[in-house]
């Protein structure tokens, strides 16, 4: 009796809510392509002068942490400038979350220029990358010190300490060819590695130039400067005492 009850009331109800409910909207294959290459993650290389004033690194820091970026490598170093330092950001995310980092950078009253080289329209062989990598190998088999010289022989790096059941390897290259040897090496027993993180530099132009002459700039740098020392200090951001 329940089942011949509610048969009426099935068939008037559920049409209804076919309708109101449509199957989702198909799209064309050329969207869901497109779609997929915007949410695409990929390996980004940023560079950027900054006035080498303390608490800049701390800004940009801070800046990185509440954006939630995903820092692969983060390097600073001096440059032919005085008052700037070269800093090259490695992140994996999609073209837009590098260019929101490069608006993003170029708000802090401590960045001069910021340069996206890779990723998008921007090819790997239109800028050079370095990364410098030591290592400790284990010798403690018969055998496998011959096989790291070998190794190293083949790689170009070098062989800079030599203990008697390890050895320390260096070598400087792209991050693919650190990682090639690195996977070479595993076998043998790796006890310890260290690498600098990645410094790049583009082929082009360089970035100081783009910013007018020299000297010009050094002027302007210097009045930033002044500028950040004629600041008025927030005493709440101070450490205790």
């Amino acid at each position: 009796m329940l089942r011949r009850s509610i048969a009426p009331l099935a068939r008037c109800v559920l049409p209804r809510a076919a309708a109101a409910f449509p199957p989702s909207r198909t799209y064309p294959k050329s969207f869901s392509r497109a779609f997929r290459a915007a949410k695409q993650t990929e390996r980004h290389v940023i560079a950027a002068l900054v006035v080498n004033q303390p608490g800049c690194l701390a800004e940009i820091a801070n800046l990185f942490a509440a954006r939630g970026y995903n820092i692969d490598s983060l390097v600073v170093g001096r440059t032919e400038v005085e008052e700037l330092s070269r800093m090259t950001v490695v992140i994996n995310g999609t073209a837009q979350s590098a260019i929101n980092m490069k608006q993003q950078l170029e708000d802090v009253v401590y960045v001069a220029v910021v340069n996206i080289l890779s990723g998008g329209n921007q090819s790997e062989k239109s800028f050079v990358e370095r990364d410098l990598m030591l290592a400790k190998v284990s010798t403690a088999e018969a055998g496998s010190r011959a096989e790291v010289v070998e190794l190293a022989n083949l790689f170009e790096a070098k062989i800079i300490d030599v203990r008697p059941h390890q050895v320390m390897v260096q070598l400087a290259g792209t991050p693919r060819r650190i990682e090639a040897f690195l996977n070479l090496l595993k076998p043998l027993g790796i006890t310890e590695i260290h690498r600098s993180g990645v410094i790049a530099m583009a082929r082009s132009t360089s970035v100081t130039d783009k910013l007018g002459h020299l000297s010009t700039f050094e002027g302007a740098t210097r009045t930033l400067l002044d500028e950040l020392d004629d600041e008025e200090v927030d005493v709440s951001r101070l450490p205790p005492g």
